[in-house]
């Protein structure tokens, strides 16, 4: 049986949000479930204590914050008032009431799996992959954690949380769409370990969703960078609205407060996540199962020992692929997926071929019988279908990421080997078979590029076999075979829109006719066709044209005499 990637279900979803939801509610109330952990007046607060904004103005060692009052961590009160305070909030939460912190489990499950859902329903399809959403709600909650540690042991406003962080991550290795949903999501609760404070609420909004609807290019490794310039500048603009029609706010005296004014605690909460993206993104490509541009380049090199392999044992089969993937490139990125994936997927996916590469009619020479003509059908179609499963397990074993593996056991779906199951059923079928002894054992694809390379597999091929060449051939061929996986259900999974296919049409098609040009035939040609003596060969070594002169014919002398020099050692006549 061959192994596929995990897709995430409903069942996996649920337990997924269910360890989430318990993580976080420790997290977020973990002070309060330790007694060292309690501030008390005459004593050095062993933790940060913020307290609800309940006045304007501050008492000291209290330092004014967007989220309300901050007693830093080993302050020591001494002011009444401020004592009075501190115990009041501190009894009100110890213990944790039950009540209290079943609702908050609730809410936080509710948003997980809120999230696991729209991956695995509305998200690019390679969200609805099990190692990508744990590898996602793994790293939010990750940085949920480090938040509150941020929290607990800084003096710091609330604002500096790098809240726009894996909202960024979902946008650069997934989408837009799934970023903008991201945002909502952690913007919640983010703000639910500070009390759900609305300003710090929107500013997250305001910082995730204004980072994402920036990014624009992902090739670039600096891309992480630009949106974290524009997350900093919208929370700051948000977070300067919010203050303004709260009340009388003077910009110039919060920036006065240096590393505690709300509107530089705005901006460096969104260029952190931009800067904490940038520094690591090398590391969270591998955790959402996400290829890097770096590794695809290395793999496009065709002096990977790999392809080289298959280059040597089934020439055939690789220049099939190297077709594909200049076809498959170019119909990627007129739909804006992944073309370098889609360039590099198309490169290995036939790697099985190496193992009986003679079973492939490309593979054959000239002449040569195939060894298909003794066999029955059924066995001939097991010795086709076994590449699938033979190319996955080479890629495994050579290290090749579960992203590019994808492309060997999906493009060819499970889909039936037509050629084969007609050849039976012209027999009289005399095993009494049925098409599943002769449909492929892997999976549909799941993504768009992974879908392309599918639908490229058979197009390429197809043209091989358009006599003359035209464009209506082309499209009526290329048509077809999309219609023909349509009607089979192998891309009911991919992702591809309407809107999608007919672009991949056209492009493709348009493709197909530059390949298939036609050029002026030479003169040696026609005089070869007529039986006319051979036109003489141009000798490049000895050049009868002579170059332009000029009125009194002096350029091409002195050029003449340069010559005759440099051929005989001495200086060049002046004329």
């Amino acid at each position: 049986m061959l192994r596929t990637r995990l897709v995430a279900g409903r069942y996996s979803s649920l337990v997924v949000s269910i360890v989430f939801a318990s993580i976080l509610t420790a997290t977020a109330s973990l002070e309060t479930f330790l007694d060292v952990l309690k501030v008390t007046p005459g004593a050095p607060a062993p933790i940060t204590l913020r307290l609800p904004d309940t006045a304007r103005n501050t008492t000291a060692p209290l330092i004014r914050a967007s989220e309300g009052d901050l007693l830093p961590r080993g302050a020591v009160v001494q002011d009444d008032s401020v004592a009075h305070r501190v115990n009041a909030f501190e009894n009100a939460r110890r213990p944790p009431q039950r009540p209290r912190l079943v609702a908050q489990w609730f809410l936080y499950f509710l948003l997980a799996w809120i999230a696991s859902t729209y991956l695995r329903t509305y998200s690019s399809r390679r969200g609805s992959l099990l190692r990508t959403q744990v590898g996602f709600l793994g790293v939010g909650l990750a940085t949920l954690i480090v938040a509150k540690a941020f929290l607990l042991f800084t003096s710091l406003s609330a604002l500096w949380l790098p809240a726009a962080f894996l909202p960024l991550c979902a946008a650069l290795f997934l989408d837009r769409r799934t970023g903008l949903m991201m945002s909502l999501v952690f913007s919640v609760l983010f703000s639910s370990l500070i009390g759900f404070d609305a300003l710090a609420a929107s500013v997250f909004w305001a910082a995730s969703a204004g980072g994402v609807m920036s990014l624009r290019d992902r090739k670039h490794s600096i891309a992480p960078l630009i949106v974290g310039l524009n997350a900093a500048s919208v929370a700051c603009a948000v977070c300067l609205a919010f203050r303004v029609i709260q009340g009388p706010f003077n910009a110039g005296a919060d920036l006065q407060r240096g590393i505690h004014s709300d509107l530089l605690s705005a901006s460096a909460g969104g260029l952190a996540a931009g800067v904490a993206l940038y520094l690591l993104q090398a590391w969270l490509y591998p955790l959402v199962g996400v290829v890097s541009r770096a590794r695809l380049l290395d793999l496009a090199d065709l002096d990977n020992p790999l392809l080289l392999k298959m280059s040597a044992e089934a020439p055939g089969s690789w220049e099939h692929s190297r077709a594909m993937a200049n076809l498959a490139e170019a119909a990627a990125a007129s739909i804006g997926a992944d073309a370098l994936l889609t360039r590099v997927g198309a490169y290995y996916h036939d790697l099985g071929k190496t193992c009986q590469c003679k079973y492939f009619v490309e593979n054959l020479n000239r002449g040569e019988p195939s060894p298909h003509e003794e066999l029955e059908p059924d066995v001939s179609a097991d010795a086709i279908m076994a590449h699938v499963v033979e190319g996955t397990r080479i890629l495994r074993d050579g290290g090749i990421p579960e992203a590019i593996v994808e492309f060997a056991y999906t493009h060819h779906g499970t889909s039936v080997i037509e050629f084969f199951w007609h050849k039976c059923l012209a027999q009289g079928n005399p095993k009494g078979l049925t098409e599943d002894a002769f449909r492929y054992g892997g999976m549909t694809p799941r993504t768009k590029e992974t879908a392309i390379l599918m639908l490229i597999d058979s197009i390429e091929a197809g043209s091989r076999t358009i006599d003359p060449p035209s464009r209506e051939k082309f499209e009526e061929m290329v048509q077809r075979i999309i219609f023909v996986k349509l009607k089979q259900g192998q891309l009911d999974e991919s992702g591809l829109t309407i809107k999608d296919l007919r672009v991949l049409a056209t492009r493709i098609t348009d493709t197909l006719c530059s390949a298939h040009h036609t050029r002026i035939r030479y003169p040696w040609q026609d005089a070869r066709d007529r039986g006319e003596t051979p036109l003489p060969v141009p000798d490049a070594e000895h050049p009868t044209t002579p170059k332009p002169s000029d009125n009194n014919g002096t350029s091409a002398a002195v050029e003449s005499s340069a010559i005759s020099a440099a051929s005989t050692g001495s200086e060049p006549a002046t004329p």
